[in-house]
């Protein structure tokens, strides 16, 4: 791991190829503009910031570019038993912990489980995982808004009730942290004893389900009865190329 003054000259490299000036810097990581400079001119930071500033620079920079080496997994070969590790001897233990606990790569398993873009679905008698999907760890960093890695689910939309945001057949990725509607969102939930997949938004005295598909009208729930709602995620991110 790179310290001083060649830790500053690799700040301010990795600060021009994501062509962020030093005040959208400091902006980013709520300090003043003379900490930046230091940063830059010393490599004077805060552990606490490091791995944060690594993470923020990982989509111009590799890990090594800090004296990371031996990062991640050997080319051609993601797994986690040939996976290589980094040397954190010497670094303080928080950070040490950070870098061992990051990854290039988050697998999210994809359950057998489908969520009702129309009447409803009966929920399954055991949730079985069928297959994982990796997905690069700084695109999800970058692209998706979650509770933690681990709450990242995969599960399948039927019907067409919320075409077409969400298209019958769409692999759906879901956060399991959000268990309730505090946001206007698409949910993935049980109402009825049946598995749905919706928009929620929330009113004044309850809560009105919702299909993007003009055809299936307003669902109202008054505030008395939304204990018939039981929400099991919050849909993130769908395979038609956009996200929500």
């Amino acid at each position: 791991m790179l310290t001083g003054a060649d830790l500053g000259a690799a700040i301010e490299s990795a600060r021009k190829k994501k062509n962020v000036t030093k005040k959208k810097l400091a902006d980013d990581f709520g300090v003043a503009a003379p900490s930046v400079q230091g940063w830059v001119k010393f490599g004077r930071i805060k552990k606490s910031k490091l791995m944060d500033l690594i993470t923020y620079f990982s989509d111009v920079v590799p890990p090594a570019h800090w004296g990371l080496e031996g990062w991640g997994a050997p080319s051609g070969d993601s797994s986690s038993e040939n996976a290589q590790t980094i040397s954190v001897e010497g670094l303080p233990a928080p950070l040490a912990q950070k870098i061992k606990s990051y990854r290039n790569l988050v697998d999210v398993p994809r359950y057998d489980v489908e969520g009702s873009m129309g009447p409803g679905s009966e929920p399954p008698d055991i949730n079985m995982v069928v297959e994982h999907m990796s997905l690069d760890a700084n695109w999800v960093r970058q692209n998706l808004t979650y509770t933690k890695l681990e709450n990242l689910k995969l599960i399948s939309g039927r019907g067409d009730s919320m075409a077409p945001t969400i298209r019958s057949g769409d692999a759906v990725l879901v956060d399991a942290g959000v268990t309730t509607v505090e946001d206007d969102a698409i949910y993935f939930f049980l109402m009825r004893g049946k598995l749905q997949i919706k928009r929620i938004q929330r009113g004044l005295d309850g809560l009105t389900i919702i299909s993007d598909n003009g055809q299936y009208p307003p669902i109202e729930v008054p505030g008395d009865r939304e204990a018939d709602i039981t929400v099991l995620a919050q849909i993130i991110y769908w395979w038609t190329g956009r996200s929500f």
